[in-house]
């Protein structure tokens, strides 16, 4: 009933405007004029759209019946407009009848093609065409961005660049005629050049530069600054080549790369950075739309920056999830590395350990990998993080891969510029798998296997001098830890008797002494035969280890007599070097590093003789060596262990008053250096040390303290065997 009555109403009110004049029909524009003064704007004309209007006159008696004779009233007090085609002086009374019906106005236009109603001022006016930039033939020009910037502030940054047409009269080929927006994405801004205005100091103005108006939507693509590219140094400029991909997808896929070079996952944080986030977010962003054929290159290079961000912040579990997406996509196309691979961001090479930050630099100018060698770095990640089974499929993945992948021009043609050969390139990379393929067997303690690959990279005949030294050394140490191993499970069964004990046969060639025999064929005279080998060191340590547990101490000194006086870090031999040469053309780097490696192996052949003399009773020995290695290093932790274990000697040659002098003197030490106190906070081997130090230091205390009491006062007597009374009692 409600929704009748109101209907009624309606047509009643309408009927009434009707018939209201003489009974007379009123026309729909009559109507619409006698509504626009009813509202304070009559209409010029009942045309709808008519660019000529004629006039209205003005007539108050409507705004008396309708009942608006009470003045207009503004709320927020807005300021006139200063110059407008129909001027008012004030919000009570305006002093003229607009021209134009606010009801046809601008309803029909969009926003961006409206004409402004009201003439520019001050402050909508465009800074880089203003009337003081020189331009003076019309001051009441203004750009086209000064004006929609009246009407709609959100379309003047592209408003600037629309083509002054008018829309009222134009014919129908200048309304067809669209921008191509393909040739310019709205995105993109053309340059404007800046007015050819006077010079701060004449103006009087502020130095300020003047900053255009540019689209707040768009994303920046040119958001890294060589200010902040240079704490990084993996944040060089990455220029996106091609010319089948828009202006804005360019930007994207800049954003994205970009963004990983700058990422940061901090020191040893567990949790993801904003910025990792981001770059990952940016990255997976522009993977999902790369999926066109000829846009594979952008894809290879967005995945292998992520791979880099992530070996460079440590996050080993993301890098292998990206080389296995990496992987997954690119291993069965057979027109990979695609177009300018060798720009490609690369990947460290064959021989890089996992973490190694030099070999992390060298890379990013490798080019894009093959597939053999991102399967051998992805076997060596899976083995750093303790995944042997895994680490093994890849490394036999990289064989299978140097063996039934078809040749690749584009690698074919890259070796051939560096002056190498493709099928050198994949014997490198099928042998570099098979060593990997021994390492992970030597890391997981399964030392058959480890045994019998090495004995095959020894017989191959492509091997290189210096690869063949590093697999001959480590076939020596593959023998010697069999050995090793082989003597605790023997050591084992002793001590649980043999019955307990499982049947532990070993065939005559896995037997320790075989081993150990075998080691010596294999590391005797490795020095002479490989002497640019960085083995040479450790294959006399180790042949001494091997001499000791044959019993043969006398051969065993003399290897690490050997190791110490031959080796080329030999403190005569750098004294040589520093003399020879000039002292600009002297490499201190090089020398600083061969003097760190003296003091390495001094420390560790010193403690490996004196420890021997200790275990054998040979004191005075021991004694003369810890006090021979405790100048070769000032610090706290190697200070501490040096000086009790020459407390400990002089214990057991009798020289007690000494040996708590030298007790004495470990707890003075760390009470008055600094480092030693930090060293023995953090360090729980030296806290351990020091309280071993000090609990001995008291024992002797109270042991002298004791023989003194004895000698004073003669509280213990030694006993007659003679007396009667006690060869009674012993009866």
């Amino acid at each position: 009933m409600k929704i009748i009555n109101y209907s009624i109403l309606i047509i009643s009110f309408f009927s009434h405007q009707l018939f209201s004049q003489g009974g007379d029909f009123m026309s729909v524009g009559a109507l619409i004029d006698e509504i626009d003064q009813l509202m304070g704007n009559p209409a010029s004309s009942t045309e709808l759209g008519s660019p000529n209007l004629s006039p209205v006159p003005y007539n108050p008696s409507t705004f008396d019946r309708a009942g608006f004779n009470a003045p207009l009233k503004s709320p927020n007090n807005f300021p006139p407009v200063s110059t407008t085609p129909y001027p008012i002086s004030s919000f009570d009374e305006p002093s003229s009848p607009p021209s134009k019906s606010f009801r046809v106005e601008n309803e029909l236009m969009p926003a961006n093609l409206r004409n402004p109603i009201s003439s520019p001022t001050e402050e909508n006016m465009d800074p880089l065409v203003s009337p003081f930039s020189g331009n003076v033939a019309n001051p009441g020009t203004v750009s086209n961005k000064a004006q929609s910037g009246a009407e709609s502030p959100s379309s003047s940054g592209r408003d600037l660049f629309l083509p002054k047409i008018d829309y009222k009269n134009a014919n129908l080929e200048e309304l067809m005629n669209p921008v191509d927006t393909l040739e310019l994405p709205e995105f993109e801004a053309p340059i404007i050049l800046p007015p050819e205005d006077k010079s701060p100091a004449e103006t009087g103005e502020p130095s300020e530069p003047l900053q255009t108006a540019s689209n707040s939507d768009a994303p920046n693509t040119q958001s890294t600054t060589p200010q902040q590219s240079t704490n990084l140094p993996d944040a060089q400029n990455y220029i996106v080549l091609g010319e089948r991909i828009d202006q804005e997808l360019r930007g994207k896929i800049h954003e994205a790369v970009m963004s990983t070079r700058l990422a940061s996952g901090g020191s040893n944080n567990p949790f993801v950075t904003r910025s990792v986030f981001k770059a990952v977010a940016n990255c997976n962003r522009v993977l999902g739309r790369l999926n066109a054929p000829f846009q594979k290159r952008y894809r290879r290079d967005v995945l292998l920056s992520l791979v880099r961000m992530h070996e460079r912040n440590n996050s080993w579990v993301d890098a292998i999830k990206s080389y296995e997406r990496y992987i997954e996509e690119f291993a069965a196309d057979d027109s990979y590395p695609f177009e300018e691979h060798e720009d490609a961001p690369g990947i460290p090479d064959l021989q890089a350990s996992v973490g190694s930050l030099r070999k992390w630099k060298e890379s990013i100018d490798r080019g894009a990998p093959t597939i053999p060698e991102t399967h051998v770095r992805m076997g060596k990640i899976y083995r750093s993080l303790g995944a042997h089974r895994m680490a093994l499929n890849k490394f036999y993945d990289a064989i299978n891969a140097t063996l039934t992948l078809p040749k690749n021009q584009a690698f074919e043609l890259a070796d051939r510029r560096s002056g190498r050969s493709l099928d050198g390139r994949s014997d490198a990379e099928s042998n570099q798998a098979m060593f990997e393929i021994a390492e992970t067997f030597m890391d997981a303690e399964d030392y058959d296997q480890a045994v019998k690959f090495y004995d095959r990279l020894w017989r191959l005949e492509q091997l290189r001098d210096f690869d063949r030294a590093i697999v001959r050394f480590k076939q020596g140490l593959a023998h010697y830890r069999r050995a090793i191993e082989n003597l605790r499970k023997e050591q084992k069964n002793e001590r649980t008797g043999p019955d307990s004990a499982p049947a532990n046969d070993l065939p005559f060639d896995k037997t320790p002494r075989a081993d150990f025999a075998k080691v010596k064929e294999v590391l005797r005279g490795y020095g002479t035969i490989y002497p640019q080998s960085p083995y040479v060191p450790e294959s006399h340590y180790i042949l001494a280890l091997t001499f000791e547990q044959l019993n043969q101490d006398e051969e065993s000194i003399n290897e690490l007599t050997v190791l110490l006086k031959e080796a080329d870090f030999h403190p005569e031999k750098l004294k040589s070097i520093e003399t020879d040469r000039a002292q600009r053309d002297r490499n201190y780097e090089f020398l600083r590093k061969m003097r760190s490696i003296w003091n390495f192996w001094k420390k560790k052949t010193g403690n490996y003789l004196a420890n021997k003399f200790f275990e054998d009773s040979e004191y005075f020995n021991a004694y003369r060596v810890y006090s021979a290695m405790r100048k070769v290093d000032s610090s706290p932790s190697w200070q501490v262990p040096v000086l009790y274990q020459i407390a400990l000697c002089q214990e057991k040659l009798g020289n007690f008053v000494q040996a708590t002098e030298t007790y004495m003197s470990i707890e003075e030490f760390v009470g008055t250096v600094k480092e030693a106190r930090e060293d023995l906070a953090n360090s729980e081997y030296l806290n351990f040390v020091f309280g071993m130090a000090k609990w001995r230091r008291e024992q002797l205390e109270e042991t002298r303290s004791i023989r003194q009491a004895v000698k004073r006062y003669g509280i213990y007597q030694t006993s007659d065997p003679a007396d009667p009374a006690l060869s009674s009692l012993g009866n």
